[in-house]
This record gives structure tokens, C-alpha cells and sequence, in this order.
């Protein structure tokens, strides 16, 4: 595989239109071909492509998968709310377990994340299914250290960035991955406003930008910044 997110045709059942089609993203040429041959038996799964993380949005866009199974070590928040936005369901599998990046993940916009060693390979398929299906599905130490963050306070340490609740309600929409018109249809302001708002929230958080905001928005809100910026 040479990341170019060539078609991966299975054989048997799984070509049915209504096997739920996955795009495999993986940095790991064995892992992606590991993964597309076990969905590729499966009569519920259609595994559309298979490329790198670098590649990963465009695979999206050419292939416009269901589920967009992410296999990366830590679970890369930027490229997480970056595939969420291009479209289809984001499940993350990972070695990772260090509680702050599991949250993080999932603020970013996955719809899953299983840990390495807290679920069946034999699972996956029927995984991937409830995530088409807009079920969450996640490992043990992921549910713990969400409710371990929600104890803790989960979203309300965003305000801890000295942002206004307007500014913190705005940013928490761009970093959703809606335009400026989006939001101001959103809360009835314009989007002059809307602009005004976001140049302000830029200069409080030194963002360069709106996804280096979107990404700071993350670190406020789940905890620790995570070990990559992608």
C-alpha cells in the first residue's frame, strides 16, 4: 500500500451495498493490510481503501466511507477533527492509554476508540457497524477515564483561558468544525460578529489560526495538550 488509498476489493458478501463501507488509515503499511484483510471477510464490512494519515482526508473525500478506522499510537487530535469534518464516523484504535489523549480523541470528533488489548479482533466488524449505525463504541479504559474527566469537571475548564462565555461558546463550534456563516445562522449573531469574536479568541489563546484554535480548544477542554500537533 503506498498511501494513495487504493480501491481493496474482498471478495464474497462483503461487496453488499449495505455492508457498511470503511476506509482503513493506518502509518503502519502491515497493520492496514492485517486490517483489510480481517474486514474484508466479513460479510457486514466493505473495506473501500487503505492509505496513510497523511493521505487520510483525501481518502475521505474520494471514497466518502461510513467509518474511517484510524489506527495510530497516540490518537492524533488535529487529524481526528480533521477527518470527523470531511466526513464519516472516526473509530480510533490505539496503544494508548493514557486517559488525557482517550479524551482528547473523542472531543476531537471520534465516534469510538478501542484500546489494543480491550477488545476481540473478531469484534471489529460488528464494531464498525454500531459506528456507522452513530453508536459510540468504546473500550473499558476509555468509558473510565471519561468519567474520571466528567468527575472532574470535563468541559468547564475551557474557561480557565481567561475567554468570555460567548468567545468560549464560538470557539467550541470552530473547533466542531463549522464555517463563520454556520455559526452565525447557529446563534442568530452575524457574521461579522462571528469574525470579530473568533480575531479576539485567536489573540487570547496565541492561536495562528482556526485550526490551531480548534486544537487549543482541546487541550482546555480534556486536559493536557496532547504529544502531537499534525
Amino acid at each position: 500500500m503506498n498511501g494513495d488509498f487504493p480501491m481493496y476489493r474482498a471478495n464474497g458478501p462483503a461487496s453488499d451495498a449495505k455492508a457498511v463501507r470503511v476506509l482503513v488509515v493506518s502509518d503502519n503499511p502491515m497493520s492496514r493490510i492485517g486490517f483489510q484483510a480481517l474486514l474484508g471477510a466479513s460479510p457486514v464490512v466493505r473495506v473501500t481503501g487503505g492509505g496513510t494519515v497523511g493521505r487520510a482526508v483525501a481518502g475521505v473525500r474520494a471514497h466518502a466511507p461510513d467509518v474511517v478506522l484510524l489506527d495510530a499510537s497516540p490518537p492524533p487530535a488535529g487529524g481526528i477533527g480533521r477527518l470527523a469534518r470531511a466526513g464519516g464516523r472516526v473509530v480510533v484504535v490505539t496503544t494508548a492509554q493514557d486517559p488525557p489523549l482517550l479524551v482528547q480523541a473523542i472531543a476531537a470528533g471520534a465516534h469510538g476508540c478501542l484500546v489494543y488489548g480491550h477488545f476481540e479482533p473478531q469484534d471489529l466488524p460488528d464494531l464498525l457497524v454500531s459506528a456507522g449505525r452513530g453508536e459510540a463504541c468504546l473500550s473499558p479504559p476509555v468509558v473510565t477515564a471519561l468519567v474520571r474527566w466528567l468527575h472532574d469537571g470535563g468541559g468547564t475548564r475551557r474557561h480557565d483561558s481567561g475567554l468570555t462565555a460567548r468567545e468560549a461558546e464560538i470557539l467550541e463550534l470552530i473547533a466542531a468544525g463549522l464555517t463563520n456563516r454556520q455559526i452565525a445562522r447557529r446563534l442568530v449573531i452575524s457574521e461579522k460578529t462571528v469574525k470579530n469574536h473568533a480575531h479576539q479568541i485567536y489573540k487570547r489563546l496565541g492561536a495562528d489560526g482556526r485550526e490551531h484554535a480548534a486544537e487549543r480548544w482541546l487541550e482546555l477542554y480534556s486536559g493536557p495538550p496532547a504529544t502531537d500537533r499534525p
